[in-house]
């Protein structure tokens, strides 16, 4: 009996430095970039295969992310030809300000991004810390990546109007009112927004919806979910994409971590070819994510009794 617990011990030792092994030193040094095609409502089929580039998150001057990081995410943007790119916030001003990255080298970087028609930017939670807001809008807008902050910009493709709206951070400005913002919506739309939350207040007529700060749940347990997301609906938005009530939004991974750690989830950016949806693709709602809860205690104490007995 000794022997055997024995053996379950060193095996939960071994398993245990492994996930330490990869969480610590692995993934967060990883990125990887994500295909996916969304078939969408209130779309135009003279825009079917738009293609988006997604990137969220970058935290510049963190461990994982400096300057030189940010150019190779723009040759793996660039070799896929995008036809707009949108970065979802969270440059970080404070980490940028640590890392003395002065602006002029910032944008030099970021006006490597090149799209067909395009790119936008919205500011993160991370990136008002003053007087960075205004350092990013400016390296931003010297790069010619056009910011936006509750507004909306037109895009002409096919001599047709795709709109783009861009939200303040939600953790900064609480009082969004993106009705009030996008206004009648009379073509296809996309909405940015760097936190998820606000996604059960948008119009039902918009596109989709785009949002990052999540970062995955950084940390995620198979069957389990992620213990921790900053989100006060849990795990409903933690990553990937989203559909409510024929609603749909994509939430980024993100790029970098902040915990240190990345699980089973590793650091993204998204090509997004977007179509329309027909009578085939249509989905109401998709299943919610799995999270930690009672229930999921309830089924590791029965898994570890399960293998007690099985070495007993």
């Amino acid at each position: 009996m000794f022997k055997k617990l024995f053996f379950i011990l060193l095996l939960f030792i071994f398993i245990a430095a492994l996930i330490f092994i990869d969480a610590r030193f692995i993934e967060p040094n990883l990125l990887i970039t994500k295909n996916e095609t969304l078939y969408l409502p209130n779309w135009d089929k003279d825009f079917d295969n738009l293609k988006i580039a997604v990137i969220s998150d970058l935290h510049i001057g963190t461990k994982t992310v400096n300057l030189n990081k940010v150019k190779n995410i723009s040759k793996k943007v660039n070799r896929k030809n995008p036809d707009l790119i949108l970065f979802l916030g969270d440059f970080d001003s404070k980490t940028i300000q640590d890392a003395k990255y002065l602006n002029k080298e910032l944008s030099e970087v970021f006006k490597l991004f090149k799209a067909k028609y395009g790119t936008f930017a919205v500011l993160g939670n991370h990136d008002y810390h003053t007087p960075g807001e205004e350092n990013i809008k400016t390296f931003l807008q010297n790069a010619d990546i056009k910011v936006l902050e509750n507004k909306t910009s037109k895009v002409l493709i096919n001599n047709k109007t795709l709109t783009v709206a861009g939200f303040k951070d939600l953790w900064y400005f609480p009082d969004i009112n993106p009705e009030k913002i996008i206004g009648m919506i009379n073509s296809p739309t996309i909405v940015m927004m760097h936190n998820p939350d606000t996604f059960p207040d948008i119009q039902n007529t918009v596109s989709l919806s785009l949002s990052g700060h999540t970062h995955g749940g950084e940390f995620v347990f198979p069957l389990f979910g992620s213990p921790i997301v900053p989100s006060k609906y849990g795990q409903r938005y933690r990553k990937g994409h989203i559909i409510e009530n024929g609603k749909h939004l994509y939430v980024s991974g993100g790029v970098t971590t902040l915990s240190g750690y990345r699980f089973l989830n590793p650091p993204e950016i998204s090509i997004l070819t977007l179509r329309t949806q027909n009578d085939k693709t249509k989905i109401l709602n998709t299943k919610p994510k799995r999270g930690f809860g009672e229930k999921h205690w309830k089924t590791c104490i029965k898994l570890f009794i399960y293998v007690k007995n099985f070495f007993q």
